[in-house]
């Protein structure tokens, strides 16, 4: 007979990490790395036949994340570029990262698929000289700039510094990088100082797992891939939040769905809706399955809000929604076009399913 082991299952070891030092002043941006206070270096991996070579230092700062790099060249030309890509591995499988590109010119636009957001890019700082073939970038990465990150796990980060080297113009670049592919580092990841989260003071529920900056506050993700809780700069309205959220919420009036703006609870908060997806019934007496509209409720709180239901507001099963009630007790009720009503009640910080019936 096969007895069942008592030792716990062996857990995924964590990945080795190095601490990126505190600098105890900020570097000055025409110092160069002789002005940088850090001992953490980072060089790049061996590429055959390679001209360039770079060397580079980090070092973090209050709410800020210095990276200095020197790069030489036997030619420096206007398609060499510096780039650094920044990730977290653990912030989970919809998170992605960031990338900022320098040149002997400044800072230029990350590509459109970087999927770096140009607010982030317009808050990035750096003082770029070039002193014969050599380019010397210091770039300033404040906390907002980063991609999405743990809200708990320690910050364990991806630092990818790659030279994009051009001998002769037109010819194809060839980077030489700390990074194997330009996005994971090979052997020890950073890791940033807890400080650089505590110090945002921001208290997301237990429910969220990582935390993104947004143009106008703060997101918090959880499993799903859509934020479970946000927080503006300023108190949050039906527009500023949607406008957080999702920039690309759609309005139900035109969708043919009957949506309210916002429900209230029964100790008069509000509740706002987010309508999200694309409309099956687009086509005139024809539905699409492959698409659908969601709904999600946040509930609002001064500049917090946090999601309390995700739900379908239109899918070819059960129609568009054509009626939503809140009534005093908390008991929410969603009619559709088909026929189906779908109950909830409220609990504690979320609506809770409770049957399905038909009229």
């Amino acid at each position: 007979m096969l007895l069942a082991s008592s030792a716990p299952l062996a857990q995924e070891a964590a990945r080795p990490s190095r601490p990126v030092p505190v600098l105890k002043k900020a570097p000055r941006p025409e110092g160069g790395l002789k002005d940088f206070g850090s001992p953490l270096v980072l060089k790049p991996l061996t590429v055959e036949g390679a001209t360039a070579n770079f060397s580079a230092r980090v070092g973090w700062r209050k709410d800020t994340l210095f990276v200095g790099v020197e790069a030489t060249d036997n030619q420096l030309l206007a398609g060499d570029l510096i780039t650094l890509t920044l990730s977290f591995p653990d912030a989970g499988p919809t998170a992605t990262g960031y990338t900022y590109r320098f040149a002997f010119d400044g800072q230029r636009t990350s590509a459109a698929d970087s999927g770096t957001p140009r607010f982030a890019q317009g808050l990035v700082n750096a003082s770029v000289h070039r002193r014969g073939d050599t380019l010397v970038v210091v770039a300033m990465v404040p906390v907002r700039a980063l991609p999405r990150f743990p809200a708990v796990e320690p910050l364990v980060m991806d630092l990818c510094v790659t030279y994009e080297d051009q001998d002769q113009v037109g010819q194809k670049t060839v980077p030489v990088s700390n990074c194997t592919g330009g996005t994971t580092m090979v052997g020890e990841a950073l890791r940033l100082p807890d400080d650089a989260r505590k110090n945002l003071k921001l208290k997301p529920p237990a429910s969220v797992t990582a935390l993104e900056a947004a143009p106008t506050g703060w997101l918090g993700w959880g499993v799903m891939p859509y934020p479970d809780w946000a927080q503006g700069d300023a108190p949050l309205t039906p527009q500023s939040l949607r406008a957080l959220v999702a920039p690309k919420a759609v309005d139900a009036s035109n969708m043919g769905v009957n949506v309210p703006d916002t429900l209230s609870l029964p100790d008069g908060r509000p509740v706002v809706t987010v309508l999200t997806g694309k409309n099956p019934y687009a086509v005139e007496g024809q539905c699409d399955s492959d698409d659908e509209l969601r709904m999600g409720l946040y509930v609002v709180s001064g500049k917090t809000a946090q999601q309390a239901l995700e739900w379908p507001a239109a899918t070819c099963a059960l129609g568009r929604a054509s009626s939503i009630e809140l009534d005093e007790e908390g008991a929410l009720t969603i009619g559709y076009s088909n026929g189906a009503i779908v109950n909830f009640v409220w609990s504690a910080d979320h609506f809770d399913r409770t049957e399905i019936g038909k009229r």
